[in-house]
């Protein structure tokens, strides 16, 4: 349904998936970027602390994005072509610390983005609750030509769940 919209998928694209278990969106990405084109020169990087099942031509890597973030070069800085961040945190109960887990989780996700998205690459993340607010959109608004917020109709209706799609990004800041 985002693809749909906004058309972030295309042929011989890079593509990290953050907090990727149980692997819905890598499975999409293979599906989409691989099966359709058996030739295809994209890459996909599924990014999470929790195992997943192989997917086929899926690089896995098991990795909290804490630590990918501070060691990692398992992935080119400026290399892909998509970001997309389906990270939570565990929810322990307790509505302030969720929501700050969250939050720092977009934050990671963001700063991942921005150091590895290539000149015009696209970012998509998850947000839940109050992720929503006007200072992250405008935190975001600098390094994209444009920012939405979006929330597909697959979404329950009662769920906080929006997505944040930013798309062209300008890594010349």
């Amino acid at each position: 349904e985002i693809n749909k919209k906004f058309n972030i998928l295309r042929k011989n694209i890079s593509v990290a998936d953050l907090g990727a278990a149980p692997g819905s969106w890598s499975q999409m990405l293979a599906e989409n970027l691989f099966k359709k084109n058996k030739n295809s020169k994209s890459k996909v990087y599924a990014i999470d602390i929790e195992d997943m099942k192989p997917i086929e031509r899926v690089v896995i890597l098991k990795k909290n994005i804490n630590e990918f973030l501070e060691e990692s070069n398992l992935i080119k800085k400026n290399s892909l072509d998509l970001v997309l961040s389906d990270m939570a945190p565990k929810a322990t109960g307790h509505r302030f610390t969720d929501q700050a887990r969250s939050t720092d989780l977009v934050e990671k996700a963001i700063f991942f983005a921005q150091n590895y998205l290539t000149f015009k690459g696209n970012f998509v993340c998850k947000l839940l609750g109050v992720n929503n607010n006007s200072s992250l959109i405008n935190k975001v608004k600098k390094n994209y030509e444009h920012v939405k917020l979006f929330k597909p109709k697959a979404s329950m209706k009662d769920s906080k769940e929006i997505y944040l799609i930013c798309l062209s990004f300008n890594n010349l800041q």
